[in-house]
């Protein structure tokens, strides 16, 4: 269930706040028994009744906006293809 929180940005009210963690993950390549570098790489997974809730419906284009020690994700309503 959503609540609104006490915090507001460009008008937009919090919704619901979340903690996850980056995790380690591998390119399928890597996994290969033979391949000698297998160098980590991040992950972030988001999944949940909530992000419907929050209007990223199923196969809805999302934009991300990328900075230091901050990830923006928002809806893109533009049509595809």
């Amino acid at each position: 269930m959503f609540y609104s929180g006490e915090h507001s940005d460009e008008g937009l009210t919090l919704l619901v706040s979340r903690q996850i963690k980056v995790r380690e993950a591998y390119h399928s390549y890597q996994l290969q028994q033979n391949y000698p570098d297998r160098t980590p790489i991040g992950e972030i997974q988001l999944k949940g009744h909530w992000l419907i809730q929050a209007g990223f419906t199923i196969d809805t284009p999302v934009h991300i906006r990328v900075m230091e020690g901050c990830m923006v994700l928002t809806t893109d309503k533009r049509p595809v293809g």
